[in-house]
């Protein structure tokens, strides 16, 4: 190759496609479809586009001042000494605060009070929902006057008023992870942390006084970038509540995350790990100044296995990202930020339609977050969501999930799904696959029935490949299970059903898996088919009846 081919080739200058040709070219890949088939709408009502541009105008949301964040991490014992002893150790491993629950039980007596009195004055706190009986609230007595100002962190303790001399302690603690169990979005999440806010601030002396006491405290969910963009759509909304009050210089507030339980599953625990790490990370891109990540095992009790698993989760991020040494790692993104101002327009609005309706209160008396709620669950049971582990690639044999009674939380998605495994528990029921003709034929169906009666705990036995219905006639009356479904091909399905609707055992609950026409379906419930087992279909109603039919309870 020669100079002058190289100077020419230096010289070269192509062309940026413009949005048409992206398209054209997109459309050529989908086959038909178009490009708007790849929009999806989220739960806040957010449409999310296939491809994102430079927005129109700069994008003036507030940034994260300083990436370090504080790990705050639970311990585990029953008496104050072990959880003295499992906070020591996690002190030693890389935990950063002390974080207690006040919802979990803790007895304390004064030797161990003095032990973590000691420990406060080293480490900070982050005490949650801590009620004003709770013995430990005796240990803010313990540390002498002149030594109280060594003790920083927050308090979140209701009624009780805390002691003089503790001015490193934010004691108005805003707490959105129950709005966010009982089913709310991201924008109903940041509307209402908006609305407390300024319930609070008209009960303080003056702003400044409230501004320099409260925090909040936001779960960061599975929905990796949506979590990422509403950590940092409150910074810019609170920077436009606090300038409703007259203040003009930028100002922060301890933004606190903690992983979602609403994503987490008793079946299959150890999938939580990926829960537990994915919302995590987001909410360390987001810009949480502190992080609590729950152990996978929370819903059923934590061990000390699952404690340092859920503390290394926030060390390998530390470690391994260096996120704590980026300001603001999702800016310049134009996706997130394009999704970050649609949810600070969006809360913003919808703060001010509850202000204007009569606040807080009467808006959880509406019945939308029930409504939200109600609608995670049946995305989940039809399919249009999956719970890995849960709903789909279950494992059926997983059906003895101890209870944590302070982590029931039965507005998860996968709640329905624990509550059939104990009922499929109660007793057992022989279900069979009827499979016709060879493997290649029979097996999509084969497998998609099996992978959905694994998400209610059940198991099916296949039978012998037949080739007609006859011989899987003569087979039912001699094995007689308790239901079977039908798994062949279509034009195989529409030719054997027929006949083993009309000469199968009595007792026998039989299903199609698939679906038919709409004549053929109403001819075939007419003369006996239970019904059929299909892609879309309501897995929790479905179940529930086969479970009621077979054990001779009522229908669903």
């Amino acid at each position: 190759m020669s100079s002058s081919d190289i100077h020419n080739m230096m010289q070269q200058r192509f062309e940026l496609p413009d949005w048409n040709e992206w398209e054209e070219a997109a459309e050529r890949s989908l086959k038909g479809k178009t490009v708007d088939s790849l929009k999806t709408m989220t739960a806040e009502g957010i449409t999310l586009h296939p491809l994102y541009s430079a927005p129109a105008e700069s994008n003036e949301n507030i940034r994260p001042s300083q990436r370090k964040w504080i790990s705050a991490q639970p311990a585990a014992g029953r008496t104050g000494s072990e959880w003295i002893a499992s906070m020591s150790e996690s002190l030693e491993k890389g935990n950063e605060a002390l974080y207690i629950e006040g919802r979990t039980s803790i007895e304390w007596d004064d030797a161990s009070l003095h032990a973590l009195a000691e420990l406060m004055k080293q480490h900070p706190i982050a005490f949650m929902h801590i009620d004003p009986q709770d013995h430990l609230l005796e240990v803010f007595e313990m540390i002498p006057p002149h030594e109280r100002k060594k003790v920083t962190g927050l308090l979140m303790a209701s009624e009780f008023e805390l002691t003089l001399g503790y001015e490193q302690i934010r004691t108005i603690g805003i707490d959105l992870e129950p709005l966010h169990m009982d089913g709310a979005d991201s924008v109903t999440e940041l509307a209402i942390a908006l609305t407390e806010a300024a319930d609070h601030a008209a009960k303080a002396p003056s702003f400044d006084q409230f501004r320099e006491n409260v925090f909040f405290r936001f779960p960061a969910d599975t929905h990796f970038f949506m979590e990422i963009s509403k950590f940092r759509a409150f910074r810019t909304l609170w920077q436009l509540f606090s300038s409703a009050y007259g203040e003009s210089e930028l100002t922060s507030v301890p933004l606190i995350g903690v992983t979602s339980l609403r994503s987490f599953s008793k079946i299959d625990p150890y999938v939580n790990l990926l829960r537990a790490g994915n919302s995590a990370f987001s909410a360390v891109l987001g810009g949480a100044d502190w992080l609590t990540v729950y152990p996978y095992n929370e819903l059923t009790g934590n061990s000390a296995q699952s404690l340092r698993y859920a503390r290394n989760v926030q060390l390998i991020i530390r470690e391994e990202t260096h996120a704590d040494k980026v300001i603001d790692p999702g800016g310049g993104s134009y996706f997130i930020e394009q999704l970050t101002e649609e949810l600070v327009q969006k809360a913003w609005e919808r703060f001010l339609e509850i202000e204007e309706s009569g606040g807080r209160e009467v808006f959880l008396q509406s019945g939308k977050l029930q409504q939200l709620a109600d609608e995670r669950k049946t995305d989940a049971a039809t399919g249009v969501t999956s719970l890995i582990g849960t709903s789909v690639y279950a494992n059926p044999e997983n059906h003895n999930a101890a209870d944590n009674a302070f982590r029931i939380e039965t507005s998860r998605p996968a709640y329905p799904f624990e509550e059939l495994r104990k009922k499929a528990a109660e007793g057992p029921i022989d279900i069979r696959l009827l499979v016709f003709g060879s493997l290649k034929s029979y097996k999509p169906r084969a497998d998609f029935a099996t992978g959905f009666l694994a998400a209610g705990g059940l198991t099916a036995l296949h039978s012998p490949a037949f080739s007609d219905a006859a011989s899987a006639i003569e087979w039912l009356c001699v094995e007689k299970p308790d239901y079977a479904i039908v798994c062949a091909a279509p034009d195989m399905t529409e030719q054997v059903t027929p006949d083993l609707i009309a000469n199968k055992p009595a007792s026998l609950l039989l299903d199609v898996a698939g679906r038919v026409s709409e004549e053929l379906t109403s001819e075939w419930l007419s003369r006996g088919l239970n019904g059929f087992v299909y892609n879309g279909q309501n897995r929790i109603e479905k179940i529930t009846q086969i479970l009621n039919r077979c054990k001779g309870g009522a229908e669903a």
